[in-house]
């Protein structure tokens, strides 16, 4: 189930997001992210509830 959007797509970067979360991924890891609750978060802390979701729909 694809519930979220690529927004871009480059040779090192990916940034993906849904209606809550967005999030930056380095060579298919991610190291940042955002969501609608919390704003930015620091760099590599993915501990949110918006973010593990949509995580989630992005590895499975």
């Amino acid at each position: 189930m694809e519930d979220y959007r690529k927004i871009f797509e480059g040779l090192a970067y990916t940034i993906v997001e849904d209606d809550e979360a967005s999030v930056v991924l380095l060579e298919g890891k991610p190291i940042a992210a955002s969501c609608i609750e919390h704003g930015n978060h620091d760099l590599l802390d993915l501990n949110c509830p918006h973010v593990e979701k949509l995580l989630k729909k992005v590895f499975s």
